[in-house]
């Protein structure tokens, strides 16, 4: 998808359309919403830079995250694509086309599946682990970054967030059509993440700029992504 294809205005236009704060449409759960619910109890058990504590202890016994896995379903999948496709072409028609096609040519979620599986360990029908992918990204991005997490530091995110989000009695109420709306819809953000972060490769200026939309919105569900640092542990306030 070349970057000639679009000015920088409708780039950064169209990524900060998409970024975390911007709720996506749907009953009873968002991203942005699980995001900004997760956020909260983050802050409530300490890290967040509003509250400087110490990080909280890793519990001893890993946190079974099975509870936040789901089947994929064709339907749910073709509605987050439709919703997706929509949204990007309200800005750009042309970008909207390109990924028209490739969502036509090939099964591009078994691509993410096979990628997240190779990089990291990780399954797309999981909320914890597409929950992790996304603001692992979102944090590398929010620093002028556009390398890969580490395994370690995916995997730490996920412990940590993961726990999290089943302290959560509407997180434990999903069904899994509400699991995979979401998750979908986070590794849908994620891709055109990654396309305008490839763009933006030699242009540190315009990655920067981008990165500080993410930054401003996640401050929005209540965690400043420029005071912690991804860690193997997880979010961690920064020294």
């Amino acid at each position: 998808m070349p970057r000639r294809l679009l000015t920088l205005t409708r780039l950064l236009a169209l990524g900060l359309l998409l970024l975390p704060g911007v709720p996506a449409s749907a009953q009873g759960g968002s991203p942005a919403q699980l995001s900004g619910s997760v956020f909260k109890l983050f802050g409530q058990v300490g890290g967040t830079p509003a509250t400087p504590v110490s990080p909280t202890p890793a519990s001893p016994t890993p946190v079974n995250l099975d509870a936040l896995k789901f089947r994929p379903s064709a339907e749910v999948r073709q509605r987050a694509i439709a919703a997706f496709l929509n949204t990007v072409d309200e800005q750009s028609p042309e970008v909207g086309a390109e990924f028209q096609k490739v969502f036509a040519s090939t099964d591009f979620f078994a691509g993410l599946e096979g990628q997240a599986r190779a990089l990291f360990g990780l399954s797309t029908s999981n909320l914890a682990d597409t929950w992790a992918l996304y603001w692992a990204y979102s944090w590398l991005l929010s620093q002028g970054r556009s390398d890969d997490p580490t395994r370690a530091q995916v995997a730490g995110l996920r412990a940590q967030m993961g726990a999290l989000m089943l302290k959560l009695p509407e997180v434990r109420a999903y069904s899994e059509a509400r699991r995979q709306e979401i998750s979908d819809t986070l590794m849908l953000q994620l891709t055109l993440y990654s396309v305008l972060s490839e763009g933006w490769k030699d242009d540190p200026a315009s990655l920067k700029e981008f990165g500080q939309g993410i930054a401003r919105s996640s401050r929005t569900l209540g965690l400043d992504l420029n005071q912690v640092t991804l860690t193997p542990q997880g979010f961690v306030p920064r020294k």
